[in-house]
């Protein structure tokens, strides 16, 4: 078991070209074994099966052009263009047609008698006009005499198969007519020597298209992934103009595209990164000064040891507290590890309580929010995200609230979900920066504007809980200089009855 996982671990190891031409070198050696192994053990029946079919091809046109004035010449032309012997009697054996391979070889066909040509007509007739007779006979001639022979010697055939086939058809000139044909089935040795060598041609020729094809293939597949490899690395180490130059097929331009939106979302994180860092030293930077000022203004003049000078510290402290909180909440929601807890209530009955509470909160800072509603609303969702989310909604429309410092709240039902509305009458939003408002890391005022409550954080606190939400929606709608309207929706629950 150690000794397989050594062997795949070498061969992962191992680069894609080499793998390539292994594979391709293997599959070649299989072919090649497979060509022997056809040559070795179906070379001799597949010569004889086509001397066969031949021999019968050729009795079928005599006997179609029995009768025919070119009936000898084509005899004669199919026994020269395929070694054929032919011979053609009539119902008592005398000879009509007969042509004999040149060479003396020992025709069986030709040594038959009259009788025995009578014979193989009964049988013809007896099997239906149609009759093949297999035979095997020494060659004669196939040993040599035992002298001293100079040079070498060719291999000589130890024995010959032959087949007879038969045909009987009714001539208008000669009545009821037996042809025959021979062949000899077994190869000669030089058509064993020909098989031979296109065997040997073909091992070579797939053995070399394997070496070099795989070469080549691999060049075509290897390279693009190992510079497209390069480009990856490049984006991992910050480059800012990586090579996108590889293509040679679909799943490398695929990769291509895939590597380029990462290269632009490396880019806009690295980015963001930047600013969050701005932001947040911004946030913690403030806060943290007020504190340390009028600590040391307390220690070093006690008379300024007062109860508002203590409420800054407090307040500062708080809102330092509160920019910890939310950036751990943020963190945990957007990486799922804050588990949902689901539950049907009432929405209507929670927000009174949330906006009767913050009303009085930042009353003092002259702000109003106003409440209008349904009498009642049932949800299925997570009631104490939620809460978060609509107080969030109401902290940014305070920050950015118009003159009047009014907030109107609207919760009403909506093609069945139950949609809240928190709008302010601000400045509102610039349309080319809306799509970026929900991101963390995104700062439409590059001054940095403090915010009178909350810490900054709302809208992605807010995006992060929705998307979390069955059938949760988000959104504004804004004008610039007519104020925003941030919104909410949730599937509106129904009992079923």
């Amino acid at each position: 078991m150690a000794e397989s996982k050594r062997r795949r671990a070498k061969w992962g190891e191992l680069p894609l070209k080499i793998k390539l031409v292994v594979v391709f070198t293997i599959a070649m050696a299989v072919i090649v074994a497979a060509l022997w192994l056809i040559y070795a053990l179906a070379a001799k029946p597949l010569y004889g099966a086509l001397r066969l079919d031949y021999a019968k091809n050729a009795a079928d046109a005599l006997a179609e052009n029995v009768d025919s004035d070119v009936m000898e010449t084509l005899a004669k032309e199919l026994s020269s263009s395929e070694n054929l012997c032919i011979r053609i009697v009539d119902s008592e054996g005398n000879g009509i047609c007969s042509v004999e391979v040149h060479g003396g070889r020992n025709c069986m066909l030709h040594a038959a008698s009259e009788g025995e040509m009578k014979a193989y007509l009964a049988t013809t007739r007896e099997n239906g006009g149609s009759f093949d007779e297999r035979s095997v006979v020494s060659e004669e001639g196939t040993e040599l005499p035992d002298l001293d022979f100079s040079g070498d010697v060719p291999e000589l055939a130890s024995e010959s198969v032959t087949h007879m086939v038969f045909r009987t058809v009714r001539s208008a000139d000669y009545g009821e007519v037996l042809i025959g044909v021979e062949t000899v089935l077994t190869a000669p040795v030089t058509v064993k020597y020909t098989f031979l060598i296109v065997v040997l041609t073909l091992t070579v020729g797939f053995l070399a298209l394997g070496i070099v094809g795989s070469f080549m293939l691999g060049k075509a597949i290897a390279e693009p992934i190992q510079k497209l490899a390069g480009t990856a690395v490049d984006i991992a180490r910050g480059e800012n103009s990586p090579d996108f130059s590889a293509h040679g097929y679909k799943e490398v331009n695929e990769l291509k595209e895939s590597l380029a939106v990462a290269a632009k979302e490396v880019g806009e994180t690295e980015h963001f990164r930047r600013e969050l860092l701005a932001n947040v030293s911004h946030d913690l930077r403030t806060p943290l000064t007020l504190i340390k000022g009028y600590a040391e203004l307390m220690r070093d003049i006690p008379s300024e040891a007062k109860e508002e000078n203590f409420n800054v510290i407090v307040d500062e402290a708080t809102r330092l507290t509160g920019l910890v909180t939310d950036m751990l909440d943020l963190s945990r929601t957007e990486e799922g590890g804050d588990k949902m807890r689901l539950d049907i209530f009432d929405i209507v009955k929670t927000l009174s309580a949330l906006i009767g509470r913050h009303g009085k909160l930042i009353e003092h800072l002259g702000y109003k929010l106003e409440f209008e509603h349904e009498e009642r609303a049932l949800v299925y969702a997570d009631e104490q995200r939620i809460v978060q989310v609509v107080y969030n909604l109401i902290n940014n429309a305070v920050n950015y609230a118009g003159d009047d410092k009014l907030v109107i709240i609207k919760q009403y039902t909506r093609a069945g979900n139950v949609r809240i509305e928190v709008t302010d009458h601000g400045e509102g939003v610039d349309v080319g920066i809306l799509p970026h408002i929900w991101d963390r890391y995104f700062k439409s005022n590059k001054s940095h504007r403090r915010a009178t409550v909350g810490t900054g954080l709302g809208l992605s606190i807010v995006k992060s809980v929705m998307e979390r939400h069955p059938g949760g929606v988000y959104g504004v709608i804004s004008e610039k200089g007519k104020g925003s309207t941030f919104y909410i929706e949730l599937p509106k629950y129904r009992r079923k009855p």
